[in-house]
Parts: C-alpha cells; sequence; structure tokens
C-alpha cells in the first residue's frame, strides 16, 4: 500500500510518499520540502496571514499532484503549532479543503510528539540493529525535536511512549521574539536562554529519575545543526553534509554537548549571510539556526544528556508508521490495548474511572459496530473513536454526578489525549457527552463546532455508546456476548447471559431512542 503524508509546521510544509511492504517495513519513495514560513509573525500575533495562506495552498496543490503521481492512495495531512494556535485556524482548514480537496487534522503537542517519538524509535532500531534492543522494547530512547513554534520530548520504551512533552519554545518563536540584531547581541541570547530554562523546568522535573539508553535529535533544525558542524568540525571529509547517501537516507551523526556549545558560540558570533555559507545551512535557516542551537543545548544541558544522535525520521514518518499500524493488520484487539487507546485509559485512571465498566461498554460497542457494519457504513478508525469515547463516558462522575456526562465532555476537551488528533478528540468528547440525557442539538456549542459530517458520525457513535452503556446498567458485566442482527428496518437484538439482565433490559427500551433516530431503524430485543 502507498500512501503520503504532509506535514504543514512553522517554518516549511513536507511531503512523504511511502509504501508498506509486505514484511511491514517502511520504505520512503519521495521526500519534498517548501520553506513555507506560515509560523513567521504568526507565533507572535496568533493569526495566519493572507499571504502566508495563499502560500500554503499553493504548496499543498503542488504536494497533492506529485502524490497522486506517485501513486499514494491516501494522503494525510496534519498541521502543527502555527495552526493550532491561530485565531483563524477553522477559516484556513475550510479554505484548504476548499481549494485543494485536503483535510487538515490538527495534532496536539503531546500527540505530535507521540508520533515522532514512534518514528525516531523505529529509524533506530533500524539501523542500530534490534540486538541494542530498541523496538523490542528492552532499551529506551529520548528524542528532542525541535520546530519552529514548539519542542517536543519523547521517552519511548520500544515504539511505546513512556513520557511526552511539548513545550512552546522553537527556533522561529524564539527567533522572532528575543533576536532582533544580526549577529544576536549578548544580552538578547541571555533574554532567549532564561526563556529556554524556564520552558524546561516543568519536563525536568516530571522527568527526575528516568533513564534512557539513546538520546536522538530530529526535524530541520537538528539535521541543518549536525551536517554544519560536520562540515567545520571535519572539512576534509569526501560526504557532502546533509546530502542523502546510497539508498536515500541522510547518514546519521553524533556530537556532544561540548561540541555543540562551541559550535553555538561559532554561529552567534557571525552574521546570517555568513552563516548561509557554511553547507548544510540553508538560505532560510541561517536565519533561525541560532536559537534552535541554543534550545538543543540548554535540553542537552538540562537533562544531562553528554552525547545526540541525528534522526531522518519524524513526524512524518510517525503518521505513516502509525496509519498503517491502522490499515496494515498490525492494531491489537482481543483482550490486548490498542496503542490508540493507550491515552484514553491514561486518562480515565487520572481522573479515577471505574476501568472495569469502561472496557466492558468499549467491548460491547465495538461488538455493535462490527455486527451492524452494512447499516453504518464507517470506517474502521471511527472504531477506535466509539471505543476511546466508551472507556471515557463516565469521567465526569470526577467532578459530579449530577450531568456527569457534560463534565465528560470538558474533561476530555481540555485534557491531553494522546493517540488523536484535535478534531478527533472533540469528536469523542462529543459522542461521551450523549451517551445519556438530550439528543445532539443546533444550539450545542461544541457539537455545532463541528463540520457537518462529523456531526453525523456523532449521531452514529453517541447512538451505539448509548445502547452498550445501557447493556452494562448494573455495572457488573453480566452481557457477556449478544447478537445484533438487521432485519429490514428493525434491528433484533437477542442477549447472552447466565445472569439475570433485567436492569440491561430496561435500560435498553429507554435508550434506544438515539440509536433508532440516527439510523432510522427501531430495536427489538429479543
Amino acid at each position: 500500500m502507498r500512501i503520503a503524508s504532509i506535514d504543514i509546521g512553522s517554518n516549511s510544509i513536507k511531503l512523504l510518499v511511502a509504501e508498506l511492504t509486505a514484511r511491514g517495513a517502511l520504505v520512503p519513495l519521495k521526500r519534498e520540502k517548501s520553506m513555507v514560513r506560515l509560523g513567521h509573525e504568526t507565533l507572535l500575533k496568533g493569526h495566519l496571514s493572507s499571504e502566508a495562506i495563499v502560500k500554503a495552498i499553493r504548496t499543498l496543490g503542488v504536494f497533492k499532484t506529485l502524490a497522486q503521481s506517485l501513486g499514494a492512495q491516501q494522503i494525510v495531512v496534519i498541521a502543527t503549532a502555527s495552526v493550532r494556535e491561530a485565531d483563524n485556524e477553522a477559516a484556513f482548514i475550510r479554505e484548504v479543503e476548499s481549494r485543494t480537496g485536503l483535510r487538515i487534522e490538527v495534532l496536539s503537542g503531546v500527540e505530535e510528539a507521540r508520533l515522532i517519538g514512534l518514528a525516531a524509535s523505529r529509524e533506530y532500531s533500524h539501523t542500530a540493529g534490534t540486538r541494542r534492543g530498541v523496538g523490542s522494547g528492552s532499551q529506551s530512547l529520548l528524542n528532542i525535536d525541535i520546530g519552529g513554534g514548539s519542542t517536543e520530548l519523547s521517552l519511548m520504551r520500544g515504539t511505546k511512549a513512556r513520557m511526552l512533552h511539548s513545550i512552546r519554545i522553537g527556533a522561529v518563536r524564539l527567533t522572532e521574539q528575543f533576536l532582533s540584531n544580526d549577529p544576536p547581541k549578548s544580552k538578547e541570547l541571555l533574554a532567549m536562554k532564561r526563556e529556554i530554562e524556564a520552558a524546561l523546568e516543568r519536563p525536568v522535573r516530571e522527568m527526575k529519575g528516568e533513564k534512557w539508553a539513546v538520546t536522538s535529535g530530529t526535524s530541520g533544525t537538528i539535521l541543518s545543526i549536525g551536517a554544519a558542524f560536520q562540515s567545520i568540525a571535519y572539512p576534509d571529509t569526501e560526504s557532502v553534509p546533509g546530502e542523502k547517501a546510497s539508498g536515500g537516507r541522510i547518514p546519521s551523526m553524533t556530537m556532544t554537548r561540548g561540541e555543540l556549545g562551541k559550535f553555538n558560540r561559532h554561529l552567534a558570533s557571525i552574521s546570517a549571510s555568513e552563516r548561509k555559507k557554511i553547507p548544510g545551512i540553508s538560505d532560510q535557516r541561517a536565519e533561525i539556526i541560532v536559537a534552535g542551537g541554543a534550545i538543543l543545548e540548554q535540553t542537552m544541558l538540562a537533562l544531562k544528556i553528554h552525547r545526540i544522535r541525528t534522526c531522518e525520521w519524524s513526524l512524518r514518518e510517525g503518521v505513516l508508521l502509525d496509519r498503517f499500524s491502522e490499515t496494515g493488520g498490525t492494531r491489537q484487539r482481543n483482550g490486548q490495548t490498542d496503542a490508540h487507546l493507550a491515552g484514553a485509559e491514561a486518562l480515565g485512571e487520572r481522573f479515577g474511572y471505574e476501568a472495569a465498566h469502561g472496557r466492558q461498554v468499549a467491548m460491547l460497542a465495538q461488538t455493535f459496530f462490527d455486527q451492524l457494519k452494512s447499516l453504518h457504513g464507517m470506517k474502521p478508525h471511527d472504531r477506535t473513536l466509539l471505543a476511546a469515547a466508551s472507556i471515557l463516558h463516565d469521567i465526569g462522575y470526577a467532578i459530579s454526578a449530577e450531568s456527569h456526562h457534560k463534565h465528560s465532555l470538558y474533561l476530555i476537551l481540555n485534557s491531553e489525549l494522546t493517540g488523536f488528533t484535535d478534531l478527533e478528540r472533540q469528536i469523542i468528547a462529543n459522542v461521551a457527552r450523549y451517551h445519556r440525557r438530550a439528543f445532539p442539538k443546533a444550539q450545542h456549542e461544541y457539537f455545532s463546532s463541528l463540520p457537518l459530517e462529523d456531526q453525523g458520525r456523532v449521531w452514529m457513535l453517541g447512538g451505539i455508546l448509548r445502547l452498550a452503556d445501557a447493556m452494562d446498567r448494573s455495572h457488573e458485566s453480566r452481557v457477556k456476548n449478544f447478537k445484533a442482527a438487521l432485519r429490514g428496518g428493525k434491528v433484533r437484538l437477542e442477549l447472552k447471559s447466565v445472569r439475570r439482565c433485567d436492569h440491561e433490559r430496561w435500560a435498553i427500551e429507554h435508550k434506544k431512542d438515539m440509536f433508532e433516530e440516527a439510523f432510522g431503524v427501531t430495536v427489538e430485543l429479543v
């Protein structure tokens, strides 16, 4: 299967077209990048300029055509800090879809960190070999990704995230905020350093005591630092810094914190025009690499990291690995936790959810989904959204039993939920909210703010969740299985249990209304 990802970053828009082999390996076929600078001034003003939007749409159109010409069957478009922080985010997304047909998924900072960590961990397991354990789960890796608007820290054990942080310091953001002179003045560099130190306080505190075997660095800023450092430190090398080796990969290189510090001082002492002459530093990168280098150095210092290796794989690869794991048959079911649902369970635990009930309702809801595919026609990933909403539907009890469904909505919308985009989190929150009481209505703010297609998805998934919740009314997992069969305009529902299910049968009769409204059928309990 061939698929493409487009990463709309604060500094550049990047395309990756890749293929998944029969053995499950991801093989990149084509990489392209355009320095659109979407985050220029946006990260300070919180608004995407008309000029930046025009450039972005033009680039996205070109990348879509290129991906399709290479046979991509699906194009996944994701956006990060510059879009998620813009007050005209929704208008930008609508304009892109209208002009190009591409639908943008905006990632939260933590989800961005998870996907980057997945890519870095998988890349290291390929290059270093599974004998070192990374990728098999026996050792861990910390990845540092410095973007234009944010920096992501991903502590991974194999391909599973152990700790994720997204910090609002990026190469573009700090350059615009602190470095107005060229070369920068000492007081500007000192003020920027203090900003970085303050931003790192929480991650450093929470990662105290953690250990990892390898530290890697991803994305354009770190790759440019590595290439430029190589050109200065090893001027007689035969390879061209930053140039792809045989097989289409940029060779990884390592540097120590001491070497990085010396390199950073050199970059800060010269002008941007002089930096452009260093092999490995592009014209656009020369303007922001001082800030990027400072972020990397201070992060290594704060976390006591002595050495770092560069890694070519990053967010684009992480998105594809994540999607392939879903469509390529590696998702885990039948008693094992779907990787996407680990974040939902972690959020449930944070608010003291009733795990047995949440998991039982999720199992029943997914069984409904599977048995009635001919009725709903939804996609496999909708099943995952349904499961997440089922796990979290009652977390509102952490605030109050009264109107707990509304509290569940609020908690999901305002909490970190790894494994899902911002839009998907909104869908999950709405589905959880409608597991009881009122149907979705136009005057409900969080429901009406969803695209029409997703409002329909909330209706269908919410209807299924209501029935699944009713089938565990006693919270005792009495219904072990059931059969749902579509007969004309009726869904015949037969419960299977060795215990009496009077409470469950009563609840089904009283909560089947949203399902019937959503699908235009009647539910008949036999």
